[in-house]
């Protein structure tokens, strides 16, 4: 299963109608957004506060909320807002962990702003290791660290929590970092690790005509190690997420798409392969339109122009491709489930852009079909020739 990275499971927009019982409204301290760092300091420790306060007051529930006001909704209206609560010892079986693990985080990262250290989320000496016992996975500290930095309306880097990467790149670019380093990915035919945005100083992309933003790190590893893509590498560039992207890759990504001085000023056109599958085209919306979760970074992230390669319900649907239609697979309970859900999401696309995602997921429901990208690998003209077919229209004869 793909790591969904876009799953909102802190937040809720206000109690479920079927619940009779009292709402609970806490008494303490509303995070919102904060002054840099200073502010974030000054909140949590009044949050730190309250905790201390119901404590020596003998209080029967302790209790924190963080809220931030939907970029949707006008500041002078009174709709609702996204609301995340965590009680001690609480009503649920697990509220006393969340709201442990809450603590705890709001604790370490209170400690490294004073401390002036930057965390990373995915490396051994930092969050997860700190108490390994009380967030019981990585994935925990992930999703509570993003979650906060949206509730509170801030980039994690408010936080100094800066997250790990896991993408990989090849290509014709040279890489210029802040130590004054340099890294030429020809030489790395095998490809890098995405940098981090933070050790970047420019990326020289004058030998670049096109890029290719892939899904699964199957089929990238497939693609650089065919003897077409030796041809290809000296004038293009393959990053992929390994799935949902992470942020570094996702910045990376916008940075070499977006004209800047500190990129040559380069705007090379870039295609996006994905499953036809609801995840795969919930990941090229991730690069495109951004995440929910992290909306306050979006607009250093997406990707606009990104254009879809496929694949399409044409890829899959074809007569004359006995073999390729025998690689389908049936839509799971949770694909269907998904698949709705995306039809119901807020359209930021042109509108014939828009018609062309909704019909895409409503054929799929409709067959109640998918598959997966090295399904077209099965036919005479293979994922390769899709590609080629791709960059010839916006390479120089």
């Amino acid at each position: 299963m793909k790591d969904e990275s876009d799953l909102d499971m802190l937040f809720y927009d206000g109690p479920d109608s079927s619940d009779s019982q009292e709402v609970f409204e806490p008494v303490g301290p509303q995070l919102s957004r904060p002054d840099k760092h200073h502010g974030v300091i000054t909140q949590i420790e009044a949050v730190f506060e309250t905790i201390a306060d119901a404590l020596l007051n003998e209080r029967a529930d302790v209790a924190i909320s963080l809220t931030s006001p939907s970029s949707s909704i006008p500041r002078d209206t009174s709709a609702r807002i996204s609301k995340a609560v965590f009680s001690f010892p609480g009503k649920a079986a697990n509220d006393a962990w969340r709201f442990s693990v809450v603590v705890r985080i709001l604790e370490l990262v209170h400690e490294s702003l004073l401390d002036g250290v930057t965390l990373t989320k995915r490396h051994v000496s930092d969050l997860y290791y700190r108490d390994p016992a009380l967030f019981g996975r990585q994935s925990t500290v992930d999703r509570y660290v993003d979650q906060i930095a949206a509730a509170l309306s801030v980039p994690r880097s408010y936080l100094n929590v800066t997250a790990g990467v896991k993408g990989l790149m090849a290509g014709a670019v040279v890489i210029n970092r802040r130590d004054g380093s340099k890294i030429d990915l020809a030489n790395a035919q095998s490809g890098i690790l995405v940098p981090s945005m933070e050790e970047v100083l420019s990326i020289d992309l004058s030998r670049v005509r096109w890029m290719l933003v892939i899904e699964k790190e199957a089929a990238y590893q497939s693609i650089i190690s065919s003897g077409d893509w030796q041809e290809m590498m000296w004038h293009a560039v393959i990053v992929t997420g390994k799935g949902y992207p992470d942020i570094a890759t996702r910045a990376v990504t916008r940075f070499m798409t977006t004209a800047s001085p500190q990129n040559g000023f380069a705007e090379p056109p870039v295609f996006g392969l994905v499953d036809y599958d609801p995840d795969g085209l919930a990941i090229l919306h991730t690069y495109k339109y951004g995440s929910k979760k992290v909306s306050e970074e979006n607009a250093e992230l997406v990707v606009p122009n990104i254009q879809w390669m496929g694949l399409y319900s044409q890829s899959i649907t074809d007569e004359d491709h006995t073999h390729r239609n025998q690689g389908l697979l049936t839509l799971t309970l949770r694909d269907r489930h998904k698949a709705r859900k995306m039809l119901e999401w807020e359209q930021h696309a042109s509108f014939d852009e828009a018609a062309q995602w909704r019909r895409e997921l409503q054929v799929m429901l409709m067959l109640n079909l998918k598959a997966e990208m090295q399904i077209v690998d099965s036919g005479s003209s293979g994922l390769m020739n899709m590609i080629k077919n791709a960059a010839y229209d916006v390479s120089p004869v």
